[in-house]
């Protein structure tokens, strides 16, 4: 650790998941509100996206006690975004983003006596989809998971409010994530921009969605209201959209036409189980598995943000179309498209 960082007054940030997606995101938004940044990082990480930022970085294990407690020493605020979404075997998830969350969680408690906020990144499947679309999951609905990776979330969230009169927490719950330097939402791109769109099923499916920049503000209104402590909520754009939609709005910012491919459920879930059979002989996690399809096929991935609203004045910046070209340009100035 750096020498004389008690004389440091800026507050100090853990975060974890700095190298991902949406953490390196969060990692320049922390910097850029004052915060100091202690990035959590495991020996295999590339550092890609946080190259050049003014990180204090910790190389270890979330599986380890003692790392954990020097670690979390002196943190203002932990945001806990690392976590596992495909894995080799599902027992890997609960290892990822069950026990190690609640291993930081204990750490905390023990060594970080003046944490102010830890705010757990989850994940919209902990709740599982709605049932129709005129009504989008909240947070009092019952959660119905439908895959071992939502099942794990529910699992850390669980443990997590059982420690709230302990522990500072929050806990987010976001849909489907966009943006820059996301490479799950690339794949559909690049379909999109060799002229073919991929609809699953056959009947008209909606989901929300939240841009990575929304997301990262929506996490810090979190951390620094009082009203949140102790509770969970759904962060997503305000409206939700078809895949019709989705894919119209991905066609126009690359000025592509499209055709329109529904592919039937049956055929997705045959080929997911080939994708796992392969991915097991080469003893590595499969990138579509039959859970993956499972959620796929739900017809409303919708959810409200409205408690967010209320309680800490939550608001999307960007919708669809501004985020999607925003994310565009980006794909097309690295080179990814």
């Amino acid at each position: 650790m750096p020498d004389k960082i008690s004389e440091n007054k800026k507050p100090l940030a853990l975060l974890t998941g700095a190298t991902g997606f949406i953490g390196s995101h969060l990692a320049e938004s922390l910097l850029n509100r004052g915060f100091r940044v202690r990035a959590l990082v495991r020996p295999t990480s590339g550092l890609r996206w946080i190259k050049g930022l003014e990180l204090e970085l910790l190389t270890g294990s979330l599986q380890d006690d003692s790392f954990l407690e020097q670690a979390v020493s002196g943190a203002d605020h932990i945001f806990h975004l690392a976590g596992a979404v495909r894995a080799k075997d599902p027992r890997d998830f609960y290892l990822h983003n069950t026990r190690a969350t609640m291993n930081l969680a204990r750490a905390a408690m023990t060594t970080a006596p003046g944490l102010k906020r830890f705010v757990f990144a989850s994940s919209q499947a902990a709740a599982g989809p709605a049932e129709c679309l005129a009504q989008p999951v909240c947070e009092r609905d019952s959660c119905r998971p439908l895959s071992d990776y939502g099942r794990s979330k529910l699992q850390a969230e669980s443990g997590l409010l059982e420690l709230s009169d302990k522990l500072p927490v929050t806990i987010v719950r976001p849909p489907s994530v966009y943006g820059p330097r996301d490479t799950e939402v690339l794949v559909y791109f690049k379909w999109v921009n060799r002229g073919l769109a991929l609809l699953p099923g056959l009947r008209t499916r909606h989901a929300h969605l939240i841009y990575v920049k929304d997301l990262v503000d929506g996490m810090m209104l979190a951390a620094a209201s009082q009203n949140s402590l102790g509770k969970t909520y759904f962060l997503t754009e305000d409206r939700s959209y078809s895949w019709n939609e989705i894919s119209d709005t991905i066609a126009g910012c690359l000025k592509k036409r499209i055709i329109k491919l529904h592919v039937p459920l049956q055929l997705a879930h045959l080929s997911a189980l080939f994708n796992e059979a392969g991915a097991h002989a080469l003893d590595k996690p499969a990138m579509v598995t039959r859970q993956k399809v499972r959620e796929m096929s739900q017809r409303y991935w919708t959810a409200s943000s409205q408690a967010a609203k209320e309680d800490f004045g939550f608001q999307c910046r960007y919708d669809l179309a501004r985020g999607i070209q925003e994310t565009a340009e980006w794909y097309r100035a690295n080179n990814w498209l």
